[in-house]
């Protein structure tokens, strides 16, 4: 009996050492989860109210109320060195009502420091609060980016639609009439040669550009708005402006009004710079030259005709056309002669005899 005693004891002992690390503690039955790698936000949310009233209750005139949260600039704490941000370096935007009537949401972060401050704006008007970032769980939350907050603003004036600018319009300036100036031109000590192109200034305006004649100018100065009158005129001439200049009044005609140009070497245009007519081109003209026809060629073959025509004839006996007859004549009268002469020689021989 005793032996069963022990044995039963050493059971209970050896089921008690195995047991015990594995008991579980009623009081630890959530896990401790971490989630850090996650980004980290908050989602604010709550109702605007203008002096005490619901914004959802008055009547603004804005169609979409806009809601933002703004840094300010500020030191904040990132990995573990102090930063200065800039005023707006973080900006989050929502609408008023979206998606919930009489309220707002929006979420905040991530990528933004801890513990920024933010100053929220409804349409414009500044909220009496500021909101601190503070992305860490809260109502017990395990999750580490569980972040809901609730969080109610006030403004002390009803937001109003910003107007929309309208550009002025500009006042037209008033017109003038235009004025004509003639005078003498000197440049340097000598007067302007002739047919020198020269035009007047005054500020912007130029006018149309005239030639010299006779050493002198005439030319018209029309800027036609009020703002040039008792500006000065000046007069230039490839590229150089005068030493001298006179105030511009509408509705005159001065005759001496005469310039003062510094000494400069001024190019004088030649005539070859005009612009000459082009000709009107003509059809190309064929010439035929008539090679002539050698006149002894000519005589020699009239010749050889003559020698073949009398050949023929004393070949022929016969006598047709004038032609044949003078040379038949002639080879009588040949003939006769030849005879006389034979005779006469035949006598002389035998009175020598």
């Amino acid at each position: 009996m005793n032996s069963f005693i022990k044995k039963f004891s050493l059971f209970l002992f050896f089921i008690a050492l195995v047991v015990n690390p594995f008991t579980i503690n009623a009081d630890s039955h959530v896990p401790n989860l971490n989630f850090n790698f996650l980004p980290k936000f908050v989602h604010y949310q709550g109702t605007i109210n203008v002096n005490g009233k619901s914004l959802s209750e008055l009547q603004t005139g804005i169609d979409f109320i806009e809601v933002k949260f703004i840094n300010q600039k500020q030191f904040v704490s990132l990995d573990g060195k102090q930063v200065e941000i800039d005023e707006g370096q973080f900006s989050f935007t929502t609408y008023y009502g979206d998606p919930i009537e009489a309220k707002y949401h929006i979420d905040v972060g991530p990528g933004v420091p801890e513990t920024t401050i933010f100053d929220v704006y409804v349409a414009g008007v500044k909220a009496k609060e500021t909101i601190k970032f503070d992305p860490t769980p809260e109502g017990g939350c395990p999750v580490s980016n569980c972040f809901n907050r609730t969080f109610d603003l006030n403004i002390d004036t009803i937001p109003t639609p910003t107007p929309t600018p309208i550009p002025p319009t500009p006042t037209p300036i008033p017109t003038v009439n235009p004025s004509f100036y003639s005078g003498q031109i000197i440049i340097g000590s000598s007067p302007v040669p002739e047919g020198i192109q020269v035009f007047a200034k005054i500020n912007d305006y130029i006018s149309e550009i005239v030639q010299t004649v006779d050493g002198r100018y005439t030319i018209s100065v029309n800027p036609k708005t009020l703002n040039y009158v008792g500006q000065d005129i000046y007069l230039v001439i490839q590229g150089n402006q005068s030493l001298t200049s006179i105030k511009f009044s509408p509705d005159e005609f001065i005759s001496d009004a005469n310039f003062l140009f510094p000494d400069f070497e001024i190019e004088i245009p030649s005539s070859e710079d005009e612009t000459k007519p082009i000709p009107t081109p003509e059809p190309e003209k064929i010439i035929i030259v008539a090679t002539p026809t050698p006149i002894t060629e000519v005589e020699n073959n009239s010749l050889s005709s003559d020698e073949t025509i009398m050949t023929e004839n004393q070949e022929g006996g016969g006598c047709s056309g004038g032609g044949s007859s003078k040379i038949s004549i002639f080879s009588v009268l040949t003939s006769i002669f030849l005879l006389f002469t034979f005779r006469k020689s035949r006598k002389l021989r035998k009175s020598t005899v």
